[in-house]
């Protein structure tokens, strides 16, 4: 690759980072952290039978400290609930309560869906590659530049 190639990928990626801005906005007492914090616990739930704090820290990839601020926020305003885990009292698991649900159905669910109906004419082979190609792009130059 030549560096006006790398040039072109880095200002292709600058505009496809633009098309976050056609996310929906969340609540005004919610920022779009939170929806994704949202997000991740419904997808979560879908694969397991209790989720914890700690598994939503790892997927995004933050502290528990950080995540356990953000989750009591979104339990005080009624978008997620606690419970003790069933097999150990200690831990505690969350999930999403109605008002969670709606949101992620409003924010998450619409936008993807009415996402998927925009990009219909792109082959879906041509979608899953560019993915594949910028997470490759990111490992590598991640890999490179934490030698440096």
């Amino acid at each position: 690759m030549d560096s006006q190639l790398s040039e072109e990928y880095i200002d292709a990626c600058l505009s496809a980072k633009q098309t976050l801005r056609f996310l929906p906005e969340p609540p005004p007492e919610i920022q779009k952290r939170h929806i994704y914090i949202i997000k991740t616990l419904y997808n979560l739930s879908k694969e397991l039978t209790e989720v914890r704090v700690s598994d939503i820290a790892g997927k995004i990839g933050v502290t528990l400290p950080s995540i356990t601020k953000n989750i009591t926020l979104l339990e005080n305003l009624g978008y997620i609930k606690k419970e003790s885990n069933t097999e150990d009292k200690r831990v505690v698991n969350i999930q999403l309560t109605e008002k969670g649900l709606s949101l992620h159905q409003k924010i998450v669910y619409d936008f993807h869906h009415k996402n998927s109906r925009i990009l219909k004419d792109i082959p879906e082979e041509d979608i899953r590659l560019t993915i594949k190609t910028i997470y490759r792009i990111y490992a590598l130059m991640e890999q490179a530049h934490s030698l440096d």
